[in-house]
This record gives C-alpha cells, structure tokens and sequence, in this order.
C-alpha cells in the first residue's frame, strides 16, 4: 500500500493520474472527475494498493496541454514480490517527452499540438543522453514509455530483443516476440531484453530522421538547388 502527498506549488489547480495503475476512482486523478482540482498552495493525498507489478506512468489531467507540455510526467515501477521473477542484470528506464522550442528561446511553447522539433530521452538531447552501459552477459532490460503527441519506433543496432512488457503488464513467454525496432504508441510504455553477447558500442534511437536529427527550426528555407 502506498500514500503519496501531492503539494501543489503552480499557478493553478493540478492532479496527478497514475497512469496504468489499478486503484479506486478516487485516487484516479482526473480533476472534476475523481476528485476536484487540487489548488495552488494546497496537498492532496493518494493512497491506494499496488495490485500488480511492471512499469507505469504518472502526469496531471488538469490543464494537460500546459502542465505536461512543460514536462510534468514520470515513471512508476512496481517491482515483483517474487525476486526471481523477470529478473535481470541492468535495468534501464527512459522516457519520451517532446517541446515546440524556437531557436534561441528556453521556454516551450506550450500549445502546440503536432509541430514539435524538440525531442528529449529523460529529458535530455544527444549528446548528454547517458549511455546504457553494461557487461558482456548481462540480462538487460530496456523500459520505454511514451507521453509526446506522436509514436516513436525506436531501435537498437547490434541486437535483436524479446517485448516482455507493456503498460497493461508482462508478456507471457510464450507470446513475447523478437524486433529490433519496437513501436511506442502514443500514451504507452513498451519494455523489451536481450542477453548483451555483442562486444562494442551500438546506436539506440527513434527511427524517425527528424527524431534523430532533433533541434530542427520550423521556418527554416530549402535552400537545396537553388542559385546564389
């Protein structure tokens, strides 16, 4: 069983919605629905039992398109009671977010629906996105959830891998399947292993060109073929 206390410290009534999670509706954190909008400078608490175990997410519903444009969202892992269940070596946790940066600027815009050119793991671009080191022979897992307005098909060179995971809970193993490349759809998280039998540094990135390109200006001109 577990209590959070939510402070709200912004401008404006929030919620938190524990994305995935089965728990009573009252704690399901949709303002005016499960419970009213939690005000400026007031606390409110969530308690609830934690039915299952796997890999999950929590971001407000309130003001969504403000609150989770500027980057209020997170992971919430559950972790089996048994031990030895899905066990592995290194476990690594990233989480998709994407902004409506303009050059020059630090504060997103925040209403943007599909023209993103922002694209952050954890938070973080290329080159300050932290490298999944791990040993020759480990059991690696790889969880990745997705709360931008856009699916993201990432993959990792030098690997195939086995889905085990998804928000709605484990994948038995006679139903994982193998990919290289692993879609995650919009408002979901996928968790894929592997065995790390491959020596050397290998790429991991969404397969969209402008994901991996990231930074790039909407009103820039095609300048290609054209004449001095």
């Amino acid at each position: 069983r577990v209590r959070i206390y939510v402070t709200n410290r912004l401008p404006e009534h929030t919620t938190v919605h524990w994305h995935g999670l089965i728990l009573p509706s009252g704690m399901d954190g949709v303002g005016g629905l499960s419970h009213p909008g939690i005000p400026p400078g007031k606390t409110f608490v969530y308690e609830f039992d934690l039915t299952k175990s796997g890999t999950f997410m929590y971001h407000p519903h309130g003001d969504e398109m403000v609150q989770m444009a500027m980057g209020m969202m997170g992971m919430f892992v559950v972790h089996p009671k048994d031990p030895d269940f899905m066990r592995v070596d290194r476990d690594f946790l990233i989480m998709l977010n994407a902004f409506d940066i303009d050059p020059g600027t630090y504060i997103p815009r925040i209403m943007t629906m599909t023209d993103f050119n922002l694209w952050t793991w954890n938070s973080r671009i290329f080159p300050d996105i932290d490298p999944l080191v791990v040993n020759q022979g480990d059991k690696v897992r790889v969880r990745v959830g997705n709360l931008t307005m856009t699916n993201h098909p990432i993959h990792m060179h030098g690997y195939d891998f086995k889905v085990t995971c998804t928000d709605g809970g484990w994948v038995p193993e006679s139903a994982q399947w193998p990919e290289v490349s692993i879609d995650i759809p919009v408002g979901a998280m996928r968790a894929y292993e592997f065995v790390a039998d491959h020596l050397g540094d290998w790429a991991i990135h969404c397969h969209k060109s402008h994901h991996t390109m990231n930074a790039m200006g909407h009103d820039v001109p095609t300048l290609i073929g054209t004449s001095s």
